[in-house]
């Protein structure tokens, strides 16, 4: 069954029966014999889709937890209440005091935080890495236990060569852990290209509506059972209610990404032909950092694409000038969005810019030509003013 039919299907309960499984709420689940509940209590440990406890999931979770599984191509799947959740219980499933963990310079900042807060005092230590290494074993000790790394990069979005990582990181016994976001298991699949472990914050795509918070990660082999046990002790979860409209909204994902990518690329070329721009950040541009291993790895792309303008360039009334734009965080809805971050000084030397700040967009679902007008009319205010 190809893909796209399998999203319309994942979760279908047996017929007759609702399109979509209903949402289950429930903490306690009620027996009528101790027999049924202790033989529950047995099969849960070697299946996740028993109804056992509201702790472990309801069939709501159960149903996003199988799907995202297919999706991602794993062993095994996790549901969290946030990405960032789902990003520090996978380490604190791989790494205890006195082990090494290795850490991509352009991963997301939330998780240097959980590195800085949350690791280290904890005696791990912690070692940064350049987005294009490889060959990772200057970097890797006797107890390095694993690298944590996300392709395309946070904001500048660097794409790395996978297979080369998981290659170099295997042959010293390294875990690699992806953050998958950007890809969202549609796009890019890092499992299938030898990582063990694959997060994505469903707050973006997988919801798609800028309405939920979660998060999953899913795993390979006995990466799986290591981040199941620590996910059980941990008690994180994820509610049925977000969990339904998750899967609800998965039943279009290749939609909007398709809708995303044919809407992002115009607004690509658009910044492309402005010359107060010095550069346009996407991994489908030929020029941009890992275009190579994006163009072997992935399937397309999504909303997402920065911008470096010139130093002179007046981006702060360029932004504010802006109607259908939205200034905010997050991205993967339905919406426009945009706000600043804060260049790398690699990348302030590669466009030999000054100022550190630059603009990420994230292109929505709009008509394109309302987009593209509105975009026009706050770069002639900028220009104006």
């Amino acid at each position: 069954m190809r893909r796209e039919t399998k999203l319309l299907h994942y979760g279908r309960p047996t017929l007759p029966g609702p399109a979509n499984p209903p949402i289950v709420r429930a903490s306690t689940i009620l027996h009528e014999s101790i027999d049924s509940y202790e033989g529950t209590k047995e099969r849960r440990e070697t299946d996740d889709s028993v109804l056992s406890y509201g702790r472990r999931g309801t069939t709501t979770a159960h149903a996003l937890m199988s799907a995202v599984n297919d999706l991602e191509g794993g062993d095994g799947c996790c549901l969290f209440p946030t990405g960032v959740a789902a990003i520090a219980t996978t380490l604190q499933a791989f790494l205890k005091s006195g082990d090494h963990l290795l850490v991509t310079e352009t991963v997301f900042h939330a998780t240097k935080t959980v590195c800085k807060q949350f690791l280290e005092p904890n005696g791990v230590t912690i070692d940064m890495i350049p987005w294009d290494a490889t060959d990772l074993s200057s970097w890797i000790r006797p107890e390095t236990k694993a690298v944590f790394v996300e392709s395309p990069g946070s904001d500048t979005l660097e794409v790395m060569d996978l297979p080369a990582v998981a290659e170099s990181a295997h042959v010293n016994n390294v875990l690699v852990i992806a953050d998958n976001t950007y890809g969202s298991g549609w796009l890019y699949r890092p499992l299938g290209l030898g990582c063990d472990v694959s997060i994505i914050a469903g707050t973006k795509y997988l919801s798609g509506h800028a309405d939920v918070m979660m998060g999953a990660a899913t795993a390979c082999g006995d990466a799986a059972t290591s981040l199941r046990n620590a996910v059980l002790a941990a008690g994180q979860t994820l509610a049925p209610d977000d969990a339904y409209l998750t899967l609800r909204a998965l039943r279009t994902l290749h939609l909007r990404m398709e809708r995303h990518q044919e809407n992002a690329l115009q607004v690509l070329r658009w910044f492309e032909q402005q010359d107060c721009v010095l550069g346009v950040l996407c991994p489908v541009l030929p020029n941009h950092p890992g275009h190579e291993s994006w163009s072997r790895d992935a399937s397309g792309t999504n909303g997402l694409l920065s911008v470096v303008f010139r130093d002179e360039f007046d981006q702060r009334t360029f932004l504010d000038s802006l109607t259908l734009f939205a200034v905010g965080s997050s991205w993967g809805g339905f919406e426009s969005l945009i706000k600043t971050f804060v260049l790398r000084e690699d990348v302030l030397a590669r466009y030999k810019k000054k100022q550190n700040s630059a603009i990420r967009l994230h292109i929505g679902l709009e008509h394109i030509d309302d987009v593209l007008e509105d975009l026009e009319q706050a770069m002639s205010t900028a220009k104006r003013d």
